[in-house]
C-alpha cells in the first residue's frame, strides 16, 4: 500500500513539473513573437526619424522645427533658421 502511495505522489509531482514547464514554454513562445513584432515595427519606421523637406534644423540648438513655424533671420546675404526667438537672440549674442 505504501509503495502505491509513493508512486502516486511521484506521479503528481512529475505532472506538476511538466505543467509548469509547458507554461514556461508557452510564455517563451509569446515573448519571441512579441520581440519579432517589435523588430518589424522598428524596421518599418526606419529606426531614427529622418528630417523631411518641410523640417529645418535650428542653427543654435540643432532641434528640428517645421519650416512654417521657424524663425528666420537674414543677414549678409544669408539666412539662418531658429526654433524660437530665444535661440535667435542667443545666436546673435555670441
Amino acid at each position: 500500500m505504501r509503495f502505491i502511495l509513493i508512486c502516486v505522489l511521484i506521479l503528481l509531482v512529475f505532472s506538476f513539473v511538466v505543467y509548469v514547464m509547458k507554461a514556461i514554454a508557452r510564455l517563451s513562445n509569446h515573448l519571441r513573437g512579441a520581440i519579432k513584432d517589435v523588430k518589424e515595427i522598428r524596421e518599418q519606421k526606419g529606426g531614427r526619424p529622418v528630417a523631411s523637406a518641410e523640417m529645418a534644423p535650428c542653427a543654435q540648438c540643432g532641434a528640428f522645427i517645421s519650416a512654417r513655424d521657424a524663425v528666420t533671420v537674414s543677414s549678409r546675404g544669408g539666412s539662418r533658421v531658429f526654433c524660437s526667438s530665444d535661440c535667435a537672440r542667443a545666436h546673435i549674442a555670441r
